[in-house]
């Protein structure tokens, strides 16, 4: 079996600028909306380009995080390859808690950054990365657990990260390529041996 980790194109989170100056509640609604941020003109491009790409590739399955920017991604591939794609509500990105209202005005990037350490802590409000890498496993376990000869599944860079993260120590695959990048595509070969 191949696996095609598909990160989503270029959408609008990802090309907000971390350096502006936001408020909690900005950083907060933000969060709110992570998982309704669209794809953006670039991005559009990016994922036609990418059904282009995989056309000849003879992929069995479609897979997709419920998130609209993976799902638009993964439409456009889908509809290249005559596949409409299956949502695995465990594939959608890690967002962490919303950010404590005692915070102050502050960077975009500095938010983030808090936001992701907090998910360390035990017991802390929101997920946990622990949970998070538990459900990127289960969330592998899911799309492969079916014969295939090739799948593909889109997601974001997280996800992703934490499932090669788990395969780390799964001597039955081995990453071929690794591309984290808007509409990069990281491969996975099972072992035959």
């Amino acid at each position: 079996m191949r696996v095609y980790l598909i990160r989503h194109a270029q959408s609008e989170g990802n090309v907000m600028n971390l350096r502006a100056a936001t408020t909690v509640a900005e950083f907060n609604t933000l969060l709110r909306r992570m998982p309704d941020l669209p794809l953006t003109a670039e991005g559009e491009r990016q994922a036609r380009v990418l059904a282009e790409q995989l056309a000849g590739v003879g992929i069995d399955r479609l897979y997709s995080s419920p998130f609209v920017r993976a799902l638009h991604t993964a439409r456009v591939i889908g509809a290249g390859l005559g596949l409409e794609p299956v949502i695995i509500e465990e594939l959608r990105e890690v967002v962490p808690g919303l950010a404590s209202e005692r915070r102050r005005t502050s960077s975009l990037r500095r938010h983030w950054i808090r936001s992701f350490a907090a998910m360390a802590r035990p017991h802390g409000h929101g997920p946990s990365w622990g949970a998070e890498y538990r459900r990127a496993r289960s969330a592998w376990l899911r799309i492969t657990a079916e014969p295939a000869g090739a799948i593909a599944a889109v997601s974001h860079a997280w996800i992703i990260s934490m499932i090669l993260l788990a395969l780390r120590r799964d001597h039955h695959w081995r990453v071929v390529t690794r591309d984290l990048r808007n509409a990069g595509v990281t491969i996975i070969e099972q072992r035959n041996d």
